[in-house]
């Protein structure tokens, strides 16, 4: 059990104080809106029995253990199941491999489950070790969403900055050596978008099944969260589109420049097709050829491929092919 249990907590709504207890023996509530939290590691062998212990059903503890998971909720009157996404702020991590916590609520039980660490929950630690714990469990929702948007603020700038400087740099640069660097951003923005869409639908969905022991000023407070969600939304948007932009402009000058050397490549091979085709006919090892005991007869030859060629230069001139 100790490798399972992270953190377990009662929670009192009327004192505002958060008290360790033992995971073993959860204490009894004393107030409506008392709470104990019950922080798990999903990886732990032993997370299974202690779910069972608490008399979870078997759906929602496979969806708090699964290995993989998408966010998504699920509401009852009095039970509520939500998976969320965080930004991974892990050092040497990328930010776009979200961290995923799992969270089991009712009115006076709330379980949360997760494999790395999530700045959002710690968060809500520190706030805990402070004296300013969430009195409610659905206050406990709330901030939770609230600080998980709050920390993508540096990634989403990080991802607009970048997608503008790429731009802009594509448009005044010449250089056509961007495409890993945009390459990269589609990719991180792809991923982003792979969680926040279904996350964003989730609390959407959230705003309209309500439980019976959230209040209408959560309900709001939800509701803001979504918005700023569905902005990030639009700024992950925006920079695709920057970067599409950039890699269509990259592809656009690539072409170009394969069609002038095509081009010059063409008027080339256009320019020698008849001296090719002269030097042939007269290098047949035949008799009657013209001039061909003259010596001046290589020099006269030589003379007019040089005419012929003069002769293409003003012809593809007048014809603006030069």
């Amino acid at each position: 059990m100790k490798n399972a249990v992270i953190n377990t907590y009662y929670i009192d709504s009327v004192g505002r104080t958060a008290t360790k207890t033992d995971p073993a023996a959860l204490p009894a509530i004393k107030h409506e809106n008392d709470y104990i939290w019950l922080q798990l590691n999903f990886a732990a062998t032993e997370v299974k029995q202690i779910l069972q212990s608490l008399n979870i059903n078997e759906l929602n503890i496979h969806a708090l253990t699964k290995a993989e998971s998408r966010p998504r909720v699920a509401v009852s009157n009095d039970e509520l199941l939500l998976i969320v996404r965080g930004i991974n702020k892990i050092k040497g991590e990328k930010p776009e491999n979200m961290i995923s916590v799992r969270i089991l609520a009712t009115r006076n039980l709330l379980i949360s489950c997760q494999k790395k660490t999530l700045t959002s929950i710690q968060n809500l630690l520190a706030d805990i070790e402070q004296g300013n714990p969430p009195l409610s469990t659905g206050d406990f929702i709330v901030r939770l969403n609230e600080r998980i948007v709050i920390n993508m603020g540096d990634t989403m700038e990080n991802i607009e900055e970048r997608a503008i400087a790429m731009e802009e740099r594509v448009m005044d640069d010449t250089r056509n050596d961007y495409k890993p660097d945009l390459h990269h951003l589609r990719r991180q923005i792809i991923q982003l978008k792979r969680f926040l869409i279904p996350q964003r639908d989730a609390l959407t969905k959230l705003q309209l099944d309500k439980t019976n022991w959230m209040t209408p000023k959560q309900q709001i407070r939800l509701r803001e969260v979504s918005d700023h969600l569905l902005r990030y939304l639009e700024v992950l948007d925006a920079s695709r589109d920057l970067a599409t932009v950039s890699m269509d402009t990259i592809t656009q000058r690539q072409n170009e420049q394969l069609n002038k050397r095509m081009y010059l490549l063409s008027i080339i091979a256009a320019l020698f097709l008849p001296l090719t085709f002269f030097t042939g006919l007269f290098g047949v090892n035949l008799s009657g050829i013209p001039m061909a005991k003259s010596p001046y007869a290589f020099a006269a030859f030589v003379l007019t491929l040089f005419l012929i060629i003069l002769l293409m230069l003003w012809f593809f001139r007048k014809n603006r092919w030069l």
